[in-house]
């Protein structure tokens, strides 16, 4: 998913955080210099559940209808996104500006994502599917919408004569689109429009992996993309931190707690915009709900109780330029990949007045990689990292790990700050594997100013992906 532009900024954002910190779904969305002014058109349909895989003819019970769920529409020329729920009856209605063409994406009611949704009946015998349909002055209906969840995808059950694009035509394997199934990691057949640059059916801010190379977009060195942002953001991060710090056998903790993982949003402001943001909310999975928010580095109630998941303005003042964001601490219910998940959506409206007149855009992020392992095995000058505290050391220390194989292209690092007379001092420091991959060389020196000498370092071992997403950290303190 290529919505973003996190590169050093996420990564000076990340290092950030420990110096920094001691169901209204949104029906609008944006991207583009100015409003919409065209007159509004209605999308409409009925979402249904289908038991078994699809079949020609399609059939399912018309009392199987899904209420709840989100559907994503995106606009092909002016790239905003619009968000809707299904009724009880499994209804659903867009106001839409006319004149565009709009492709569907849909979310279970937890905002994992479920499925494309197909503009043909399902055909096994073809090898292209349309993604959007052509709207101009006139209501579209879309009737019933099937969604196969053996089959990953969503079609329309009957043929009402809907316009299709012609432009936007995603490569499939007997009918289904090729990224359907897996959140688009697979490689895609280069047909694709600019909402769905690899053609295999996932748009771009839904896609797993945007151009169709078979790399995660995470760990993909040419992931970074403006395209589909709002007018006023830069762009956003989504950081998953975990914070492990592991027991004396160096394994995870058997009982969570409250320490074992945080969540870092970071919205950077246009500087265009930068005094014309009036909020910016936050929807998406129920998890939510629960976090425990950080305001000006205190610990605050949930998030919904605190401000009803609006993000926090200068929410951490070590930044120069304009951030609106949060710091979310995790519950002690689950470790963190029992919470969160790949293919879960969260959507941003951000709402800013442009010369006294207001308007709201929506993005969407969705989470594609989730760390379910960590650098445990951790020596620190050929002894193991048995305790978080490790004193009595010589002036060299080396540091090493073992890399996690079955992770290729992970990127690991130390990061943390000199102790001086017993406190956390100066700036934190960040230092990368040396050349064999697999280690840090630290030095002590003498001082750090005049009469102070460093007594130790506290450290974080931290492994990520190659853009500082979700990363796994173990914290320990080493001296001398």
């Amino acid at each position: 998913m290529k919505i973003l532009v996190i590169g050093l900024w996420l990564a000076l954002s990340i290092l950030l955080f420990v110096s920094c910190s001691n169901d209204g779904t949104p029906t609008t969305g944006g991207t583009g210099d100015n409003p919409v002014t065209s007159e509004p058109v209605a999308l409409t349909g009925i979402l249904n559940h289908l038991a078994g895989p699809l079949g020609s003819p399609v059939s399912f019970s018309p009392e199987a209808v899904i209420s709840d769920y989100k559907i994503i529409a995106q606009a092909l020329g002016t790239k905003r996104i619009y968000v809707i729920t299904t009724a009880s009856d499994g209804s659903f209605e867009f106001t839409v500006p006319a004149d565009d063409s709009y492709t569907f994406h849909i979310l279970d009611e937890a905002y994992h994502y479920v499925a494309p949704i197909v503009m043909a009946e399902y055909d096994p015998d073809t090898s292209e599917v349309p993604e959007a349909v052509e709207v101009d002055t006139n209501d579209v209906d879309l009737g019933n919408i099937v969604v196969s969840g053996s089959d990953h995808v969503a079609v329309l059950a009957f043929d009402d004569q809907i316009v299709i694009d012609s432009t936007m035509i995603a490569t499939a394997i007997n009918g289904i689109p090729v990224g359907a199934g897996d959140q688009g990691t697979s490689t895609g057949g280069k047909t694709g429009s600019t909402l769905d640059q690899d053609g295999d059916g996932v748009i771009d801010i839904m896609d797993s992996d945007d151009d169709g190379d078979g790399i995660l977009d995470e760990f993909d060195t040419n992931w970074h993309k403006e395209e589909a942002l709002s007018t006023a953001v830069d762009g956003i991060g989504l950081f998953i931190n975990f914070n492990n710090h592991l027991d004396s056998l160096g394994n995870l903790p058997s009982i969570p707690d409250d320490g074992l993982y945080i969540i870092t949003i970071d919205v950077r402001i246009d500087s265009g915009y930068e005094d014309k943001i009036v909020d910016i909310v936050v929807a998406g999975p129920t998890y939510l709900d629960q976090f425990l928010i950080e305001p000006e580095g205190s610990l605050a109630t949930n998030w919904e109780t605190y401000n009803q998941k609006i993000l926090l303005e200068d929410y951490c003042v070590a930044f120069s330029d304009k951030r609106y964001g949060a710091f979310l601490r995790g519950i002690s219910t689950a470790h963190i990949w029992q919470v969160v998940s790949p293919g879960d959506v969260w959507l941003f409206e951000i709402t800013y007045d442009d010369g006294g007149t207001e308007y709201t855009e929506l993005l969407a992020r969705k989470i594609n990689f989730l760390f379910e392992e960590t650098p445990s095995n951790v020596t620190i000058n050929d002894s193991v990292w048995t305790q978080n505290r490790m004193t009595g050391l010589p002036d060299t220390v080396v540091i090493r790990w073992d890399i996690i194989a079955s992770l290729p292209g992970m990127y690991y690092k130390v990061e943390g700050w000199p102790i001086v007379s017993g406190h956390e001092y100066g700036d934190m420091f960040q230092l990368a594997a040396g050349i064999d991959g697999d280690s840090v060389v630290f030095v002590f020196e003498d001082t750090v100013e005049a009469g102070d000498t460093i007594e130790g370092y506290s450290i974080d071992v931290v492994a990520s992906n190659p853009n500082n997403d979700n990363a796994k950290t173990r914290g320990g303190h080493i001296a001398r």
